[in-house]
């Protein structure tokens, strides 16, 4: 016999045994049904409800038919009671205040600084519940992972045992109690900076991409970790998987939207690595350019600011007024880059012609060039990497600074500079000096790293 079979024998010999219920709920698949040897067939839902009408007290019944109920969604048990999936859990833990996993759950089901009132009227937030759900079993991974994305970098939090923990060690802890589940590696590697490591409990020492390829061994189908391993990685250069599989920058994005086709930031990077003109070809066939890989990235989040900006730059100002359209929708939605400033500044004809910012702000061709030299052109390394990396402007830029800088100062006249270059010459190698300035302030001797 098999196990449906053996609980099936076991309900038609006691029709009130509530964990024969229980444990035949736990072989069927949401909405799933299967026929008692009465002949009544009965869904994964209406077996918990059996379960909880012969034992209401039966925690793991609470919490099971809960866990088939989606958010808001309530169901009536056989004594008409109407239950929401966070009324099972409340119940759960009434029925046993030591079930770890209902505290999980039920803190789940709240959003940051919400609070929800137990049975037994204490009130409790996400974090409590999560540090009352490592009381009760203290080697429960998901708890020690779910309460560390709770907090911030560098900030810790006290166990009811008394021991103090930041975020990474609350992830280190899930990896000890599980060794097999990715989401503490990923998340893990996401609290380091390039070239740090870190120390396992286990005596292991791990540097980000060791833990994103961990991850990956893991769970060979999360988008998250082929994209993030692919930041790590520069041009042309390649990574060797746990499964021996050697993939460069390009390949991680591409299988990054193979599991996940919907995630703007891989199409976004994916672009960042082609050249204009060129295409690239994803896993189900389709052929995509620079631009269309931009478009799909903003048709996939359309409040990611990063490639409207990139899109924007892929054009000329022949085609300035949809170049003009994307950067101002960029600075919208919060581009970090004050060069966008000066590119908006670009696409206006002349020094007078004025035009309006997302904020309201009217500001002139000759307004809009002096913003983008009195504020750092980078706040975050990330875009500095996209500012070097995708504009042949500022490639030039930095060309003729190398070669020309030393030669640059003006005459008593104001006229030409005693290189021969002219005053907008001149302005150009200032900007590239600060921009330099404001990138090297930002990375120091570390590389950067892209999103």
């Amino acid at each position: 016999m098999t196990e449906q079979q053996l609980y099936l024998k076991s309900i038609e010999r006691d029709p009130t045994n509530s964990r024969s219920y229980h444990y035949l709920a736990l072989t069927l698949s949401i909405g799933e049904s299967i026929i008692l040897n009465d002949g009544q067939s009965m869904t994964k839902q209406q077996l918990f409800l059996k379960s909880i009408e012969c034992d209401p007290i039966n925690s793991n019944s609470y919490f099971n038919l809960a866990n088939t109920l989606s958010s808001g969604e309530s169901i009536t048990l056989h004594n008409g009671q109407s239950m929401t999936k966070q009324q099972l859990y409340l119940k759960s833990i009434e029925r046993d205040p030591t079930n770890s996993r209902s505290y999980i759950n039920l803190a789940i089901t709240l959003s940051s600084g919400e609070s929800i009132t137990l049975h037994n009227g204490q009130s409790m937030t996400e974090q409590q519940l999560y540090l009352k759900s490592i009381e009760c079993d203290p080697i429960d991974s998901n708890s020690y992972f779910n309460l560390a994305t709770t907090l911030s970098r560098g900030e810790s939090i006290t166990l009811h045992n008394g021991q103090s923990m930041t975020q990474q060690q609350l992830y280190l802890k899930s990896i000890e109690c599980d060794q097999a589940d990715y989401r503490p590696y990923y998340n893990l590697a996401l609290t380091l900076s390039i070239s740090e490591s870190i120390t396992l409990h286990n005596g292991q020492s791990m540097t980000e991409q060791q833990l994103y390829l961990k991850s990956i061994e893991c769970d060979p189908t999360n988008s998250r970790s082929y994209h993030y391993l692919a930041t790590t990685l520069s041009s042309g250069e390649s990574i060797t998987l746990h499964n021996g599989q050697s993939m460069t920058k390009q390949q991680l994005y591409l299988k990054s939207i193979v599991y996940d086709p919907t995630y703007s930031s891989s199409y976004n990077n994916l672009a960042n690595t082609l050249s204009v003109g060129e295409s690239i070809t994803l896993h189900n066939g389709q052929s995509m350019t620079k631009q269309q890989l931009y478009l799909k990235s903003i048709e996939c989040d359309p409040k990611n600011y990063k490639p409207y900006y990139n899109l924007g730059m892929t054009f000329n100002n022949g085609l300035r007024m949809i170049k003009q359209q994307l950067l101002l929708e960029s600075l919208r939605l919060g581009h970090p880059l004050t060069l966008v400033y000066r590119e908006i500044g670009l696409t206006l004809s002349n020094n007078k012609q004025a035009i309006t910012l997302p904020d309201g702000e009217q500001m002139t061709r000759r307004q809009l060039l002096k913003k983008s030299r009195l504020q750092p052109f980078v706040k975050d390394p990330v875009d500095a990497l996209s500012a070097i990396q995708g504009n042949s402007t500022i490639m030039i830029l930095i060309a003729l600074g190398v070669s020309s800088n030393t030669g640059v100062s003006s005459n008593t006249s104001g006229g030409s500079s005693t290189s021969g270059g002219s005053n907008t010459y001149r302005w150009l190698i200032e900007i590239l000096l600060e921009w330099c300035i404001s990138i090297l302030s930002l990375i120091g001797p570390t590389f950067l790293k892209a999103n």
